[in-house]
């Protein structure tokens, strides 16, 4: 039988212990099909299962099953999900037919703890024992099988004064005569400020702490957010092995969010643990998927230390070479050689605007939040835990001060009218104020809906368990997405209400995971216009990226109430290169004559007649706006657009907020933050 797709990486003898996010379920072995635990949050993970057509001739149509025990398969995506354990999944019309030696690969959802199961299908072949690597705390003294997205690290035996390249100590992947198995046939490595080295957050060559290879090792910023970005040029796409050399002398992980082409191709965690100084180097590798082409690598800082001193990056796998940098967006700050560095600590020079924090005095997000911590009389805080549901939510719309206990429920949970977050928020002020524990496990348990709930490209819906339809879309409206992760966000960094115990580190850094996800999908969702940066719609495909339409009079189009939410999110970040440009990008679309109109006013209580009249000194921002004209439209329950409000139904316009004075919550902020 052939060794599919796994990768069996030798782990050296070391005495530091796995990390426990570390931990992962090694990947099973079939003939043609492999399994891998992609995320993995404890009470639910996201895996991945690929097919690959180990015949020799082209196949037209496939299907896989397995079974897990003790698990809820709630979605899955690339493929058509039928049954409940077992599970089988089918061939999309695009994704159907396999040349030989191709494959295709779908991902699903599920609640529950992941296991190692077997796949059968057409395709797969004979199977053999699936082996899982043990959730443990102790030494690493024996090979293990580590899955596609573990990230493995290995002390490096390297002297002060040791420079040669040779020094970094890397792990040993042996190759497999399978076509589907990640292939070794080229070791390419990028130092800094060589070709295919693009960017940092930072300083991009230091010498000053011994041990390095190459003319020294780059340095970024000490902020949340700050990146380090190659290009990579690959033969052909297909798995390949990350290597990065590293030295955190401080007294904590600095791990990094790891973006393949902006997330369109994979977004990982690389575990960076202090190695207990600066002269002290350690590798940490990961496998991830290459287009054939040219690949923006993005490794981003999840802390606000900056990401540990990088002296390396070497690419495992097929032929690859040192791709195109004119595609990736330049730093705001330079990219800088230094040698006046201390060794006691990788702290860097005064911050430009790159990943520097704004101030969140004024921040329509940041004072949403803080309104949600008094947002019912604390006396009804028993009537609020009452309506939560069995998966972490809550149902919405629901006014706390009048009505009387609910009785939980097992629907799905939302995000839509701030449902779910603002009691999140409001339960942990209530712990804070009275350290009751049954506060403090209900916002425990609406976090982990808020993370579990999150696709893997860092969308959230409107409802989860997902119920279908527009719904499954990642929302913007009514501020959904861009204020849970604003919460996230505050959890994450111990902000008020979150600054007590009710989170733990662990926490903390899954948090973090979830908003640096969020925060990619938003960046790559926002909208160009001739190829210049808009804002966003109220919805958009969770996979795809799109604008997509939700009733049949919320058509596909750019939100002018929607995107001040996601502009004040944005602005509760770092602000790296790319937030800043999208920022700007955003803050100037509604800062322009041609979004508003200047000297109108929207009153709602003249919706029979016409809600938009004259009064000067106010603006005011529609609704909705073309895609590709930027033009303010109304549309009726038929889907028919209007440009004149008069002419729609009278039960859609009075029924329905067609504009308002959206934009003059985030344009004063923006101009006391300088953004105009």
């Amino acid at each position: 039988m052939k060794s599919s797709s796994i990768i069996f990486t030798k782990y050296a003898k070391t005495s530091f212990a796995i990390s426990a996010l570390a931990y992962v379920i090694a990947s099973p072995t079939w003939a043609a099909c492999t399994y891998k635990v992609t995320n993995n949050w404890g009470s639910g993970f996201t895996g991945e299962i690929t097919v690959t057509n180990d015949t020799t001739s082209t196949v037209n149509g496939w299907s896989v099953s397995w079974q897990e025990s003790g698990v809820s398969v709630t979605n899955a995506w690339n493929a058509t999900l039928s049954g409940a354990n077992p599970y089988t999944a089918s061939a999309l019309g695009w994704n159907a037919m396999l040349a030989p030696k191709a494959s295709a690969s779908f991902g699903f959802q599920a609640n529950g703890t992941a296991g190692a199961p077997k796949v059968s299908g057409s395709l797969c072949g004979a199977t053999t024992s699936s082996i899982a690597s043990s959730k443990t705390s102790t030494s690493v003294v024996s090979s293990s099988i580590a899955s596609s997205r573990a990230v493995s690290s290995s002390k490096a035996s390297v002297t002060s004064s040791s420079k040669s390249s040779s020094s970094a100590a890397t792990s040993s992947v042996p190759k497999s005569n399978s076509s589907s198995s990640l292939p070794t046939t080229s070791s390419f490595t990028i130092q800094e400020e060589q070709a295919g080295f693009c960017r940092v957050d930072g300083i991009a060559t230091e010498n000053t702490n011994t041990g390095y290879t190459g003319n020294g090792y780059t340095n970024s910023n000490n902020a949340q957010g700050s990146a380090i970005v190659w290009a990579v040029d690959a033969t052909t796409s297909s798995r390949h092995t990350l290597t990065f050399r590293f030295a955190n002398g401080g007294t904590t992980n600095r791990n990094g969010s790891l973006l393949i082409n902006g997330g369109s191709n994979g977004n990982y965690t690389v575990q960076l643990p202090a190695t207990g100084s600066w002269t002290t180097w350690q590798t940490a590798s990961i496998e991830i998927d290459l287009v054939q082409g040219n690949n923006n690598v993005q490794l981003s800082s999840l802390t606000a230390d900056g990401l540990a001193n990088i002296d390396s990056l070497k690419i495992e796998g097929a032929q690859t070479k040192a791709g195109a940098c004119s595609n990736v967006a330049s730093s705001s700050s330079s990219s800088v050689s230094s040698v006046a560095k201390s060794t006691s600590s990788s702290s860097s020079s005064s911050l430009s605007n790159t990943g520097t924090l704004l101030t969140l005095d004024g921040n329509p997000a940041a004072s949403w939040l803080t309104k949600s911590r008094t947002k019912w009389n604390a006396s009804r805080a028993d009537i609020v835990l009452s309506y939560q549901q069995t998966n972490g939510g809550w149902p919405k719309n629901l006014d706390y001060n009048s009505v009387s206990a609910g009785s939980g429920g097992s629907d799905s949970g939302t995000i839509d009218n701030g449902a779910t977050i603002t009691e999140m928020v409001y339960l942990a002020e209530i712990y804070k104020t009275g350290s009751n524990t049954k506060y403090r496990d209900a916002v425990r348990r609406a976090a982990n809906f808020l993370v579990s709930s999150q696709y893997s490209t860092g969308a959230l819906p409107q409802f989860y368990p997902l119920k279908g339809g527009y719904a499954d879309h990642a929302t913007f409206n009514d501020n959904g997405m861009a204020y849970a992760l604003t919460v996230l966000d505050f959890a994450a960094n111990k902000r008020a209400p979150f600054d007590t115990d009710v989170f733990n580190d662990t926490d903390r850094a899954k948090f973090k995971t979830a908003v640096s996800k969020g925060t990619a999908y938003i960046l790559k969702a926002q909208w160009k216009q001739n190829g210049v940066l808009t804002v966003w719609c109220a919805q958009h495909g969770a996979t795809d990226y799109l604008p997509k339409k939700a009733r049949a009079y919320e058509l596909e189009s750019l939100s002018g109430s929607e995107s001040v939410g996601v502009l004040a999110f944005l602005m509760t970040q770092p602000q790296t290169a790319e937030i800043e440009k999208a920022v700007r990008a955003g803050v100037a679309w509604f800062n322009s004559p041609n979004t508003y109109l200047d000297g109108y006013t929207y009153d709602s209580s003249l919706a029979a007649t016409n809600p938009i009249v004259k009064k000067a000194g106010s603006k005011m921002w529609y609704r909705f706006y073309d895609l590709n004209t930027n033009r303010g439209f109304f549309s009726d329950r038929d889907g028919s657009k209007f440009y004149d409000i008069t002419q729609m139904s009278e039960e859609r316009r009075t029924g329905y907020s067609w504009g308002g004075s959206y934009g003059n919550s985030i344009i004063p902020f923006a101009q006391k933050v300088g953004y105009l």
